[in-house]
């Protein structure tokens, strides 16, 4: 299995735990909402679990979209430079993509590692936080390696034919 094919495989699994987490978010606030109006029972932990969800599903779908390159795009100056520059554009917004989400991984490392140490958890839960500052990071080395791919895909990639 090449390196490329086992990215796609995990930014897919990523993307399928995202889902999940989201429809996980969804129904524990619907569930609280209703518990809490019909019998004076909210769920305990709601906002906790909400939190949780709302980062994984969030940075779940990094990897995927990285991959796939579909990030958004403000695409003003596409119809006045020639293709050349904008390919030189693209180039340098995947290299910049990757600095930042390595910036970004390095300064998960350092709280994550304080979470264990420390042993914090979530305050309603008593769910220990490392795991998410674990799955965070993951996720963003899991889209820059994904990122990386697609800029190696871009440099392989013949020129289009000028008209």
């Amino acid at each position: 299995m090449s390196l490329e094919r086992a990215l796609a495989h995990t930014a897919r699994a990523c993307t399928a735990l995202g889902a999940l987490a989201l429809a996980v978010m969804m129904l524990s606030t619907s569930y609280d909402v209703v518990a809490r109006t019909l019998f004076r029972a909210p769920l305990h932990g709601a906002v906790d679990i909400v939190e949780m969800m709302v980062l994984c599903s969030a940075f779940l779908g990094l990897p995927e979209i990285c991959l796939r390159d579909e990030q958004i795009r403000v695409d003003i100056v596409d119809s006045f430079v020639p293709p050349s520059v904008l390919a030189a554009l693209k180039v340098l917004a995947l290299l910049a993509t990757i600095v930042f989400l390595g910036i970004l991984a390095a300064n998960v490392t350092h709280p994550m590692m304080d979470s264990w140490r420390f042993g914090d958890i979530k305050a309603d839960t008593g769910f220990p936080t490392y795991p998410l500052y674990a799955l965070t990071l993951f996720t963003l080395v899991a889209a820059l390696a994904a990122t990386a791919v697609v800029l190696i895909r871009t440099f392989r990639a013949k020129p289009a034919a000028q008209p």
